[in-house]
């Protein structure tokens, strides 16, 4: 979780995958379910929060950085329902996730969703044509298309400079494939296209996450006792070889790589950052 504290949920899936891919875990419909909707949600509001500091650095003090944490508040009340925490979640464990969603969560998630399309219409009306922005960002930071590929550049900041490249497309982990969305790409590969991907992306996660919160299934996927909805032992022993697991978090590629000796303890653990990798 620590690693990014802003994202903790989308971190959990990153290396749970991996796991799952060396030790040959599978996972249920709903868990998978639950694990797109937490990835989508946390995708919404990291962007919302970049997009806040962003304004706050260029000397738009307070307004829209409260705005954005003022709506980031009502996703991270949804994840201290579902997991007991803010931040720090571990709630996307190996084999599914640690127990099912409260009474309740799914109305007040798509409450949320619902509502956020109005919030972000009157944040791009404040923003997105606002000369000052404009002048301050339009042409600066220029990252063109060939040297982000030669960077390793992923995410939102590859994509602002033109490079159709989005993990969720690309290698259709979990049941990504399920769900029609757009991967929004810049034009210029500067600080107004960075800003302005990531609003795009903000619109078309909730796409997913309307979807689904629709198709979520219900059926049987926890125990009499409401444990968790994971089918993964406390500790095992994965056979020997090795696995990547990698996600499209919202700040880029995250990856997972583990090497297993057989034993209970990785003989190496690896994790590819979405950021400073050079």
């Amino acid at each position: 979780d620590r690693l990014d504290y802003f994202c903790a949920m989308t971190n959990n899936l990153g290396l749970a995958l991996a796991i799952e891919q060396l030790a040959g875990l599978e996972v249920s419909e709903r868990g998978q379910y639950i694990r797109v909707i937490m990835s989508e949600l946390t995708r919404v509001l990291n962007h919302t929060a970049v997009i806040g500091f962003l304004l706050n650095d260029m000397g738009a003090f307070g307004t829209p950085l409260l705005y954005a944490f003022r709506e980031r508040e009502k996703i991270l009340d949804l994840f201290v329902e579902a997991s007991g925490s803010r931040m720090m979640c571990n709630y996307i464990r190996p084999g599914g996730v640690r127990e099912d969603l409260p009474e309740g969560f799914l109305a007040r998630a798509r409450k949320i969703v619902e509502a956020y399309p109005a919030f972000l219409d009157e944040f791009e009306t404040l923003l997105t044509g606002n000369e000052i922005i404009r002048q301050r960002t339009q042409g600066v930071g220029v990252l063109p298309k060939g040297l982000a590929i030669n960077a390793s550049a992923t995410g939102p900041l590859l994509r602002a400079s033109g490079v159709n490249y989005d993990l969720r497309k690309v290698d259709g982990y979990g049941i990504y494939p399920r769900f029609s969305f757009k991967v929004p790409l810049g034009t210029v590969g500067d600080v107004y296209d960075r800003y302005y991907v990531r609003i795009l992306e903000i619109r078309e996660s909730l796409k997913i996450l309307d979807q689904a919160l629709r198709e979520i299934p219900v059926g049987l996927h926890i125990s009499p006792k409401g444990q968790a909805l994971v089918k993964a032992p406390r500790s095992f022993r994965p056979p020997k070889g090795d696995a990547y697991g990698r996600i499209e978090a919202p700040k880029g590629e995250l990856g997972f790589y583990l090497v297993s000796d057989g034993s209970a303890i990785p003989y190496r653990y690896h994790v590819r950052a979405p950021s400073f990798i050079n």
